[in-house]
């Protein structure tokens, strides 16, 4: 049987990256990104388990939603 064509299934994992800054008032590193990271994770709630529709064989499903400090430092 050349030529039958079998069927594979195929995880993709798709990983968007979004950042911003932030100015925090607060009284030492520590606070200042305590602070940060609970407005980051208020400001993007909305975001936790949404799938993201598609039209053809299936919805992209939510997976994990990750927070990573790149620096704090003062003015």
């Amino acid at each position: 049987m050349t030529g039958s064509k079998k069927t594979y299934h195929i995880k993709i994992e798709l990983n968007l990256w979004y950042d911003r800054n932030f100015a925090i008032e607060a009284d030492n590193e520590d606070e200042a990104e305590v602070i940060a990271r609970q407005v980051a994770k208020d400001q993007t709630q909305h975001l936790i388990y949404t799938d993201l529709p598609t039209e053809d064989s299936g919805d992209w499903t939510y997976g994990d939603q990750e927070y990573t400090t790149i620096y704090v430092e003062t003015e």
